[in-house]
């Protein structure tokens, strides 16, 4: 007896959505297959499950209906599985070949209606891999044509889709954003908070303070992203994003230009600013004085160090130390130390115990 289990997929949601598209005429082509070889073949047919992977990419098999048929053939649910051409259920040879060695072990048989594929011969498997190559080749120039049409959209200043906290998509005017105020009052009040405190966990804190949320939204695919409470990535990711004065930044990946500062590049986007370009820079300017300083440049910490200016010196290679200060991995608490101007050397010697050592031969004076 025959198990079948058929697989169908279509790469795209717009292809799922037709009600008597792909999906419908892959599944009754299947269905009369079957038919078929249960009236004029010496075996029995049963169609056991289908499994229907809506809007995937078969390049790789972390597909939800396709592990689902994987699990189905180990529980030996399935001893047969249907699909009406190669390219539904991979476009990777690699993971072709997995799969065909991955049925003969189970002892599953495999049939492909378009292209008479047949595990069972050595003739067959050649050609399955010939196909499983065109398959991937196709995927790949498919690729190719995607990161060119985005690249040409972003040198237009268009935006190349998903969501972002500030704006609301266009729907008539696609590549273009609309400025959702609400949203835009946390941008803002965000920049102007880093501005006056100089500390992108003290910034989020002040954000979470407040009630204001990252942003909430529906994917295409009908799936809720929901809100939550800003953490320091996003924060950093906020202030940082060229999108909210009007720009986009254009990076060529793999692109063959003649003047190698084309690849990567800022253009004017065809949306509003929701924010003042001088408060963006302004702030680009204190992120990068921190991040090189490792200090504060707009509350920067004031601490006194008793040994400075000369009157500590490096008991390993006798260069003058002098007193800096670090924090821990989630900013909370400050920790003060000496350290080697030595660059070679780089002795550290916390305050305290350098100090410490001081006071204590004074008492003894």
């Amino acid at each position: 007896m025959k198990l079948c289990g058929f697989y169908v997929r279509v790469s795209t949601e717009k292809q799922a959505s037709v009600e008597e598209g792909s999906l419908k005429n892959q599944d009754h082509l299947l269905t009369q297959y079957v038919k078929m070889k249960s009236q004029f073949g010496g075996d029995q047919w049963t169609v056991v499950d289908r499994y229907v992977d809506e809007g995937i990419s078969a390049k790789d098999t972390k597909r939800p209906a396709f592990q689902r048929m994987l699990r189905d053939i180990e529980s030996k649910r399935i001893n047969t599985v249907v699909c009406l051409a190669l390219s539904r259920i991979s476009r990777s040879t690699k993971d072709l070949l997995e799969l065909v060695e991955f049925f003969r072990h189970h002892e599953v048989d495999f049939i492909c209606l378009k292209d008479e594929g047949d595990t069972t011969t050595a003739m067959g498997r050649l050609l399955l891999t010939f196909m499983g190559g065109l398959n991937q080749f196709e995927r790949e120039q498919t690729g190719d044509r995607t990161r060119s049409a985005c690249l040409a959209r972003a040198e237009r200043g268009l935006w190349n889709g998903g969501q972002i906290l500030g704006y609301t998509l266009d729907p008539t005017r696609p590549g273009n954003l609309l400025i959702n105020e609400a949203e835009a009052e946390i941008i803002r009040f965000g920049f102007k908070a880093y501005l006056e405190c100089g500390s992108v966990l003290k910034t989020r804190d002040l954000l979470n303070q407040r009630g204001y949320t990252t942003k909430s939204y529906t994917t295409r695919r009908g799936n809720l992203h929901a809100s939550a409470r800003f953490s320091h990535a996003s924060v950093h990711q906020m202030l940082t994003n060229l999108t909210y004065i009007g720009k986009r930044y254009v990076r060529s990946i793999g692109q063959k230009t003649a003047n190698a500062d084309e690849k990567d590049r800022i253009v004017d986007a065809v949306w509003s600013p929701l924010l003042d370009s001088e408060i963006f820079y302004e702030v680009q300017n204190l992120l990068r004085q921190n991040l090189k300083t490792r200090n504060n440049g707009s509350c920067p910490t004031k601490h006194f160090y008793l040994l400075n200016a000369g009157l500590i010196y490096c008991n390993t290679c006798g260069t003058q130390m002098e007193g800096r200060n670090g924090h821990g991995h989630k900013g909370r608490k400050a920790y003060y130390y000496y350290v080697c101007k030595n660059r070679e050397c780089r002795l550290k010697i916390p305050q305290t115990e350098a100090e410490g050592a001081i006071f204590a031969l004074m008492s003894e004076a």
